[in-house]
């Protein structure tokens, strides 16, 4: 019998193991996702407000400054969402189209 309790308790324990490193996990992928979109974004947007009319030197500050308080909002919104991994995507779709777009624009000068 004690052997059999034995075997439970290390079922348990490597289960809850197996849930801390998927959690783990998850709070890396999220955050990098995270940081991803705020990048592609925070470039868009610098680009953007250049192409309007204001200094480099002030678009690079005001897309940093609206990165800053994107990305710990990103960041909570992956964790809180119901469907995250669907949220991931989209996020991941998102700043990827961003990065190209800013890729053919260079390009086309």
């Amino acid at each position: 019998m004690p052997n059999k309790e034995a075997r439970l308790k290390r079922h348990l324990s490597n289960t809850a193991a197996r849930h801390g490193r998927q959690r783990a996990l998850w709070l890396l992928l999220a955050m990098l996702l995270a940081y991803l979109f705020t990048w592609a974004l925070s470039a868009q947007l610098a680009l953007t407000l250049a192409w309007l009319g204001q200094a480099r030197s002030e678009a690079v500050l005001s897309s940093s400054i609206a990165a800053f308080v994107l990305y710990p909002a990103l960041v909570l919104w992956l964790f809180c969402a119901r469907r995250a991994r669907r949220n991931a995507l989209w996020l991941t779709a998102s700043a990827l189209v961003l990065l190209t777009m800013q890729r053919l624009l260079v390009e086309a000068g």
